[in-house]
């Protein structure tokens, strides 16, 4: 926790939803430079400017949603990346459902996976950590929260466009969906009936 953290818990214990002037401040806390110390808060979302020489905290629960919010923002990020990239497993699925199924998520966390090339994982690694967005390399052992990128490098894929999106071909979203037919049924029987793909019956020949 770094001291600007420590401060808004002070700020917020000591001021409330109450607004103060930058004197009541300096009277509170001393500090040699407390307009720079207001302006850096302000800066950090953790006080808002009411009206001329007026402040006030922010409401922890609003500074929650709106770190929420910030992470959620991040769903497009993907727009701002010059490099290949293709969505697969459950996020494949999603789209090619046209949001009718998915899964793979919980209250806490929102998985976006997507194929990259293995080439190209440092750039991804920086790209993610420039934009401050949550991601992890398939396989890696971290803690996961919030909208995340799950990576996994390939040395080569293929993809199509669905509705402006780079997504992996419809064939391998059914195989994926095949090899884990009691969780991905519905999603089977919406492209099933959608793409006339005569689907379950191959498939139940198989499996029977």
């Amino acid at each position: 926790m770094n001291r600007y953290t420590k401060m808004y818990g002070w700020l917020y214990n000591t001021f409330g939803n109450n607004t103060f002037t930058i004197d009541d401040f300096r009277m509170t806390f001393p500090s040699p430079q407390p307009t720079k110390i207001i302006h850096d808060l302000i800066k950090l979302d953790f006080m808002k400017r009411v009206k001329r020489g007026k402040y006030q905290i922010i409401n922890p629960e609003d500074f929650v949603k709106r770190i929420v919010q910030e992470n959620l923002e991040k769903d497009d990020i993907l727009q701002k990346s010059n490099k290949k990239y293709a969505f697969t497993n459950s996020t494949a699925v999603n789209i090619w459902t046209d949001g009718y199924y998915w899964t793979d998520f919980t209250k806490g966390f929102k998985p976006i996976h997507i194929y990259i090339l293995k080439r190209d994982i440092k750039y991804w690694v920086e790209f993610f950590k420039k934009h401050d967005v949550e991601y992890v390399s398939e396989g890696e052992n971290k803690t996961l929260f919030g909208l995340t990128y799950v990576l996994h490098p390939k040395e080569k894929f293929t993809f199509e466009n669905k509705d402006g999106d780079a997504v992996v071909p419809i064939k391998e979203i059914v195989q994926y969906c095949q090899k884990n037919i009691y969780l991905y049924r519905p999603a089977l029987e919406y492209l099933d009936k959608k793409y006339h793909l005569h689907l379950f019956d191959n498939y139940e020949q198989v499996a029977s």
